[in-house]
């Protein structure tokens, strides 16, 4: 134990005693004949509890925004997280404070706890409190981000979220941040904060899991069909069996190209997926992949829709090899004549350029499509529903554009499909562009200042909603891998595409817009006598 002389009984007759003992600041009270210790600043913003308020029953108050804490052992009775509580004893006139620091195994048993309140509540403040104890108490808070997963994922209703999909990237700027604890303490507060969001409330959804061998062909039929038990069953079975998500990667990607699924999303989720699980941090392959299959078979397959049904047809008629020609592809076509235009080019320039100009071609004119994104649509009340797009619209085209790349490569035979639902966002996005916005006044000069400058929006965005966070995180990351693969002019592009992004507010609410728009689809059921 670790005694410290801390006061006098003669000084305690006086009042509270503040007791320094950097970085401790130790708040001591004399209360019916009984002295306690325990922290002096209020864990909510800091107040001085030395200035707070005693009751009878030993109850101290923080005047500041009526916390209150159990003096004998620190509980916060109302309020958020507690207070640590120090022994006392006294020798003559003498007080004495134990200053032993908790084991890290007491230390995880009580912020544990006051981690899932904070998680139930989303209380972005105490969950960075709380991952801060972990991390000054010497464990590693990496282990409380897998407990929240745990949290988390049988309560996603319709599977997986960008909440999963962006925890990938948060680990990746955690350990690209390493020394710099202010940093990473945003990168784990914000991905436990975005899974708490999208949790709040829900009750679980359990997952089914009858013993059903795995079998590629019959889980990629169940996906089709939906039937969603069966295909959760396959995979816990396959993972009690002993099988990695390298052993599932192949049936998880085909099932999510085998439709333009979601508007590109069971893609990206896939991949995430893959960078979570070979990620350091613990977690278990069942609370990523069942939320997976779950998203995959509830996912809407857009190309069924009378927009992109003309997918299916341009991916029967892909040729079966590309081709090796070294001329530059003509980019014309995918600027003008909409859908059906942009999936004539891609079929094509496969059968004359190889997989990597087609690759290149299609993911600079998606960057140039962001870069030229015409806001207006965005802050348009009177849109027509299938005239509302935002930013996401776009930065969807570059993420699911790098995760074609990273699928693709190890899965060759799925490029046809990947390249064509890249175009599907080239030929959709062109009617929303503005050309007037030129890549002169949003170049990136110097790109490490610039990629520097954008993680440190990311890092501090100030956006409430996390979807939108997530999509700077996620966007930033996708170009920065594109960087190393992509042509000088995609790479441009991208960076001045980024750039324009990061600089442009993001309106996230359409309230206006919303009421009109339920306004006119309600009143189709109550016609005008």
């Amino acid at each position: 134990m670790q005694w410290i002389k801390a006061t006098t009984r003669d000084a305690l007759a006086t009042g509270p005693v503040v007791f320094k003992h950097p970085p401790r600041q130790i708040l001591i009270i004399e209360h019916n004949d009984e002295v306690f210790a325990i922290d002096n600043r209020c864990p909510h913003e800091g107040f001085p509890l030395a200035q707070g308020t005693v009751d009878s029953d030993c109850i101290l108050t923080c005047n500041w925004h009526n916390w209150k804490f159990d003096l004998s052992d620190g509980k916060c009775v109302l309020g958020g997280d507690h207070v640590t509580a120090y022994a006392t004893k006294t020798e003559g006139q003498d007080v004495w404070v134990d200053l032993t620091l908790p084991s890290p195994d007491a230390i995880r048993a009580r912020v544990m706890p006051g981690l899932q309140t904070a998680f139930r509540k989303n209380e972005f403040g105490r969950i960075c409190r709380e991952l801060t104890r972990l991390k000054m108490g010497g464990l590693d808070p990496l282990d409380a981000v897998a407990t929240a997963v745990e949290w988390s994922y049988d309560k996603f209703e319709y599977g997986t979220t960008h909440a999963f999909a962006a925890l990938a990237d948060w680990i990746s700027l955690y350990h690209q941040n390493e020394g710099h604890w202010d940093r990473q303490l945003v990168c784990l507060a914000e991905t436990v904060s975005h899974m708490a969001f999208d949790t709040l409330r829900y009750p679980e959804f359990p997952y089914h899991d009858d013993v059903v061998s795995w079998d590629e062909s019959r889980f990629l039929d169940a996906v089709e069909q939906e039937q969603g038990p069966l295909a959760e069953s396959m995979i816990v079975t396959a993972l009690q069996d002993g099988m990695t998500f390298s052993d599932l990667e192949s049936a998880f990607t085909t099932a999510a190209l085998a439709h333009y699924n979601s508007f590109g999303h069971s893609l990206i989720y896939v991949q995430k997926a893959r960078e979570v699980l070979s990620a350091p941090i613990a977690i278990e392959p069942k609370h990523i992949l069942l939320p997976l299959v779950r998203h995959i078979c509830f996912a809407t397959r857009e190309d069924l829709i009378p927009e992109f049904q003309q997918y299916a047809g341009a991916l029967q008629q892909c040729p079966t090899r590309f081709g090796s020609s070294e001329t530059q592809l003509d980019t014309s076509g995918l600027r003008k004549g909409g859908l059906r235009s942009a999936l004539q080019w891609t079929q094509s320039a496969m059968e004359t350029h190889s997989m990597g100009d087609v690759f290149d071609a299609l993911l600079q004119v998606n960057a140039q499509n962001m870069l030229q994104f015409d806001t207006t649509y965005e802050k348009d009340i009177s849109n027509k529903v299938s005239d509302s797009v935002g930013w996401l619209a776009f930065t969807h085209a570059i993420t699911f554009s790098n995760a074609v790349r990273e699928q693709c490569t190890t899965l060759p035979h799925l490029w046809p499909a990947g390249l064509l639902q890249i175009a599907c966002f080239v030929g959709r996005n062109q009617r929303f562009c503005d050309p007037t916005i030129q890549l002169k006044d949003w170049r990136v000069d110097h790109r490490d200042s610039f990629l520097s400058t954008a993680h440190d929006v990311i890092l501090d965005n100030g956006i409430r909603s996390p979807i939108f966070g997530a999509h700077y995180l996620k966007t930033t990351l996708a170009v920065e891998a594109e960087l190393s693969h992509a042509g000088e002019q995609a790479c441009e592009t991208l960076l001045a595409a980024l750039n324009r992004l990061i600089q442009t507010p993001i309106k996230q609410k359409h309230a206006h817009r919303l009421a009109l728009q339920a306004i006119e689809l309600v009143s189709r059921d109550f016609p005008a006598p």
